[in-house]
C-alpha cells in the first residue's frame, strides 16, 4: 500500500523578478530542471489531482513513488520556462488559475521550445505576466497540464474602519504599495501587474485600511468622501511632494480624525456567503467552458479558507480543495479524507528564519518528497544537506527577504 502522495507547491520558475513583490516565490530555471530530471532518474511518477482523488476516495492502485507537482497563481512563466521541461522528462503537472487574471489577448508568448528550435533567443523570451488562453489551451492539449480553480480574485480586502496607513510614493518611510490596492481598484487589468507599474494610479492620500484574504473575511466599504478629501488634500499641497514633509501623516491623520460619522459599512454574512459562492462557481464555470475541461479541484488562494467557504466550494460541485497549511498527519492517501489536498512546499525557495534560500539541488528535492512519506534515512540526510545550505550561504551570500 502507497505511504502517501507528496503534493508539491510550486509559484512560478525562471529569472528573479526585481520590484514583484512574491518575487521570493520563484524558483530558478536551473534549479527546477535539476528537481525535475531528479524525478525522472530516481523513479518518481507524477500522477493527476483526479488520479490522487480516487486513490484516497476508492482505494485505487497507483505507483508507489507517486507525485503530484502543482503551480499556483497561472504566471506566463509556467508557460515559458516550466511547461516545456515538465514536458520534456515526461512529467505531468496541476496549474491553480485565477480566472482574473487570464490574459485575455489572443497571445502565444515563445517559450523554451522555440529556443530549442532556433526561433527565438533565451534573452528574448517574455516571463512577466499571466497566462492566456491559447497557451493554457497548448499545455493541457498535450496532456503535460491541468487547469484547475485558483478562484476567481485572488486579493485582500478591507475588513475593519481602522486606518493603518496611506498610500504615497514608493520609498517614503519604507513604503511599497500592496499590489492589490491596485488590483482592486483595476480588476480588468490585473494580468498587466507584472509588467506594468501602477503606483501613480492609485490617487496619493488613499488610506489603507486593515485588511484580510478576499475569501476569508467580510468586506468593509470604506466612506468614499473620506477618500476623497485625503487625495484632494494631497494634490493641492503638490501631490508626491507633500511626502517630503515631515509631519505629513499627522496631517493626514488630523483630516480623518475631524471628519465626523462615516457612511461606510461591513458585508453581512449572507452577502459574504453569496460573494464566495458566486466567486467559486464564476471561476470553476469559466475555467471549464474557455477551456473545455472539468474543473474539479480548488486551490485556496493564500490558504484563506473556513468552514463555511468548504461547504460552500463542496456545494458548488468541487471534490476537493487544498488545505491551509502544512498538515504532517495528512499523507494524501486512501483512508484519508480525500476532499482535503494536503501539500509541501518545493525546496526551492526554501524558508529559513524569515530568509529565504533558492540555489537548492534535485536530490535535496527528492529528500523533501521521501522525508513528506516518514522515510527516516531520508530525514537525516535532509538535515545535513539544510545544515549545508544555511553554512555555505552564511560565507558566500544568496539569502533573500521573505517578501
Amino acid at each position: 500500500m502507497v505511504k502517501g502522495v507528496p503534493v508539491v507547491m510550486f509559484h512560478g520558475v525562471g529569472p528573479n523578478r526585481a520590484g514583484f513583490p512574491w518575487n521570493h516565490l520563484f524558483t530558478p530555471l536551473h534549479v527546477f530542471e535539476e528537481q525535475m530530471r531528479a524525478l525522472a532518474e530516481e523513479g518518481w511518477k507524477t500522477i493527476s489531482l483526479e488520479t490522487l482523488y480516487r486513490h484516497m476516495a476508492e482505494g485505487t492502485e497507483i505507483p508507489e513513488k507517486s507525485v503530484v507537482l502543482t503551480f499556483d497563481d497561472g504566471y506566463l512563466d509556467n508557460w515559458v520556462y516550466a511547461y516545456p521541461i515538465i514536458k520534456r522528462y515526461g512529467h505531468h503537472a496541476v496549474i491553480w488559475m485565477s480566472t482574473d487574471f487570464v490574459n485575455p489577448n489572443p497571445v502565444v508568448h515563445p517559450n523554451l521550445d522555440d529556443v530549442r528550435a532556433g526561433r527565438v533567443a533565451e534573452s528574448e523570451l517574455e516571463d512577466r505576466g499571466y497566462l492566456s488562453w491559447e497557451e493554457m489551451k497548448r499545455m493541457i492539449g498535450d496532456g503535460t497540464i491541468e487547469i484547475q480553480s485558483h478562484a476567481k480574485t485572488h486579493t485582500w480586502y478591507f475588513n475593519s474602519p481602522e486606518i493603518i496607513d496611506f498610500h504615497r510614493p514608493r520609498g517614503v518611510d519604507g513604503y511599497v504599495m500592496p499590489i492589490w490596492l491596485a488590483w482592486n481598484l483595476f480588476p480588468e487589468r490585473k494580468y498587466e501587474s507584472m509588467s506594468v507599474d501602477f503606483e501613480g494610479d492609485v490617487p496619493y492620500g488613499t488610506p489603507i485600511y486593515a485588511d484580510g484574504k478576499s475569501l476569508a473575511v467580510r468586506r468593509y466599504f470604506e466612506d468614499r468622501r473620506l477618500t476623497e478629501r485625503l487625495v484632494e488634500f494631497v494634490s493641492m499641497k503638490g501631490g508626491a511632494a507633500f511626502f517630503k514633509e515631515p509631519r505629513w501623516r499627522e496631517r493626514l491623520e488630523e483630516i480623518v480624525d475631524s471628519f465626523g460619522p462615516r457612511e461606510d459599512r461591513t458585508e453581512t454574512e449572507a452577502e459574504y456567503e453569496a460573494r464566495v459562492r458566486e466567486e467559486l462557481s464564476v471561476s470553476k464555470e469559466t475555467l471549464e467552458r474557455g477551456l473545455s475541461v472539468n474543473v474539479d479541484f480548488l486551490c485556496w488562494p493564500g490558504g484563506g479558507r473556513s468552514e463555511k467557504t468548504l461547504e460552500i466550494a463542496r456545494e458548488v460541485g468541487y471534490l476537493a480543495t487544498t488545505t491551509h497549511f502544512y498538515d504532517p498527519v495528512r499523507k494524501n492517501t486512501y483512508g484519508q479524507n480525500p476532499s482535503e489536498i494536503n501539500r509541501i512546499g518545493s525546496s526551492s525557495p526554501w524558508t529559513w528564519h524569515g530568509r529565504v534560500l533558492k540555489e537548492t539541488d534535485g536530490r535535496f528535492f527528492t529528500l523533501g518528497l521521501e522525508e513528506f512519506l516518514e522515510r527516516r534515512s531520508a530525514r537525516w540526510k535532509l538535515r545535513f544537506k539544510k545544515a549545508y545550505y544555511i553554512v555555505r550561504s552564511s560565507i558566500k551570500g544568496g539569502w533573500e527577504p521573505l517578501g
